[in-house]
């Protein structure tokens, strides 16, 4: 951060920076000096600093002159005001002008400190606060460069290029439950270091992911690593994609998309870290189905013949191994391919909109095998709609008991595979199950007497109940792997279901209570 002194008298300036760099150990500050006000002006219409330390009496322009120009010039600046015992009264009327604080001469060097800490502290909130919000001009220069947009000005790329004369972009894609944002932006301060706030940009973007630029420093590699293994160690499922060192302002849309590229490889290695640079050096091969395949999958989904579709996709995740690593791109335009194929193949416009919101791209899948039993799960799905369509065509009920039984045994595997993430009635039956939201809500509470909500709570409680017998982990830790990242909204559903909290229940636990498989309500999971 920059920090302009002015001060008229030499000695007392020189004694000044003096005291602020024996303060400022770490080196924090770039100290800029001017002898008087206009010179103080001039200097902060040319580097900005955002601490002015001024004294009030000099010749030329006084403190309180200087103070007007900065506010004039930049409302949020601290300037702080030094005067003599003498001039008490007068640097409390600066006050009133805008000054941020008074240091009276000779200054202490512990009052320095004081002053100091509380101004650096206040800064680095506000930087937190912007770095969250995406508000400094930084940050929108990345989102709208990665967004493509046309009006990006030339002073957004003007401060992009001095932050960032080299930077990295590092994207996070989280298999399950996120961390806070707040707390792992407190880690980085930890792990970067004293450059974090200057030097270091987050964004959350579209479907969750996490971006991050950085000034890559003399080792990138070790960074990254230590990222990874915090994350890790807290038990998120993370996959970091690193681009290159990149050096113009132009090209951070192509350090975005070498990171996006990076995750979406993951779907070739059991890794969680992927540098593009790694990738660079590999060998890819391009794909496309043939005419023939898109023929033939089209012709088996309007039979609803789910057996030759599936058998069909097996050739062509056949003939993709067989090819070694397929580019990314050539298996996302396969996964759009089959994706508008069982889009059209259903006449029901309603269920084509669904279609809509399966996944957009290849993230979510682990591997190749992965991506093919999604796609195999899709036909099948799609061919009985159709079943279901033609049957209510005819005048005939749309389910059978037996398919409503198997409807709500996945929804309760779903339940108990996926209860540490993110998910709802309408995800479920939209991207799982391919059907109407209110319907198997209805469905799933008519068979099991409860609502899928409260048993995807009772589920959660219940592996709650079990990680708070580990006295590793806090309330917190706990709420966040059960698929609660408010641990206030936790605390109290675990009190509703258990008829305690968590804290309490452990203590219970811990004196030797009934343990976790205890005398328990059947359909509430409540302690008698």
């Amino acid at each position: 951060m920059k920090l302009l002194v002015v001060e008229d008298e030499k000695y007392a300036r020189e004694a000044l920076v003096c005291q602020i760099r024996k303060y400022d150990c770490e080196g924090v500050f770039e100290i800029l000096q001017a002898s008087n006000g206009e010179e103080g002006e001039h200097l902060f219409s040319l580097y900005h600093p955002e601490l002015v330390m001024t004294d009030i009496r000099m010749p030329k322009m006084d403190g309180l002159e200087l103070l007007k120009k900065v506010r004039e010039m930049s409302p949020d600046t601290r300037v702080i005001i030094l005067s003599a015992y003498s001039d008490f009264e007068y640097a409390r009327k600066s006050l009133t002008y805008g000054a941020t604080d008074y240091l009276l001469k000779p200054i202490d060097d512990d009052v320095l400190g004081e002053c100091l800490d509380r101004f650096l502290k206040q800064r680095r909130s506000e930087k937190k606060d912007a770095l969250l919000s995406g508000k400094d001009m930084v940050t929108r220069f990345i989102l709208n460069s990665i967004r493509q947009k046309q009006e990006i000005g030339f002073v957004e790329q003007s401060m992009f290029s001095r932050v960032f004369p080299e930077y990295q972009a590092g994207l996070l894609y989280f298999s399950g439950w996120k961390p806070d944002q707040g707390m792992f932006l407190a880690q980085m301060e930890t792990i970067y270091g004293n450059a974090f706030w200057t030097q270091f940009r987050f964004l959350e973007l579209d479907g969750g992911l996490w971006l991050l630029v950085v000034n890559p420093g003399n080792d990138s590699v070790f960074f990254w690593r230590r990222i990874r293994k915090f994350l890790e160690e807290k038990s998120y499922g993370v996959c970091i994609g690193v681009s290159q060192i990149h050096s113009a302002a132009s090209e951070v849309n192509a350090a975005y998309k070498e990171a996006y590229d990076a995750v979406e490889n993951r779907i070739y290695r059991n890794d969680s870290l992927i540098f593009a640079s790694a990738l660079a050096a590999e060998t890819y091969t391009d794909y496309f189905m043939s005419p023939r395949h898109e023929r033939e999958i089209r012709e088996a989904l309007d039979a609803g013949n789910s057996r030759r579709a599936e058998k069909i996709l097996e050739e062509i995740f056949a003939k993709i191994r067989g090819l070694g690593k397929v580019k990314t791109e050539c298996l996302e335009i396969l996964y759009s391919q089959v994706k508008l194929l069982c889009r059209r193949s259903i006449r029901v416009e309603e269920a084509q909109e669904k279609m809509e919101m399966l996944p957009g791209s290849l993230l979510p899948f682990d591997s190749l095998e992965d991506m093919k039993e999604y796609l195999c799960r899709a036909v099948r799905e799609i061919c009985r709609m159709k079943s279901i369509t033609a049957q209510n065509e005819k005048g005939q009920p749309p389910m059978g008991v037996q398919s409503s039984s198997e409807i709500v045994e996945r929804m309760e595997e779903y339940a108990k595979k996926y209860y540490n993430t993110d998910i709802t009635v309408r995800e479920l039956a939209e991207n799982v199950l391919f059907m109407n939201q209110n319907y198997v809500s209805h469905l799933f509470a008519e068979r099991k007497g409860i609502s899928f909500s409260a048993f995807l709570r009772q589920v959660r409680i219940e592996h709650a109940r079990e990680l708070l017998r580990n006295a590793e982990y806090s309330v917190t830790d706990v709420a966040m792997m059960v698929g609660y990242n408010d641990t206030s909204q936790f605390i109290r559903i675990f009190k509703q279901e258990t008829g305690m909290t968590p804290k309490k229940y452990r203590s219970y636990i811990e004196q030797g209570g009934e343990t976790i498989e205890g005398r328990t309500s059947e359909n509430t999971g409540k302690l008698d």
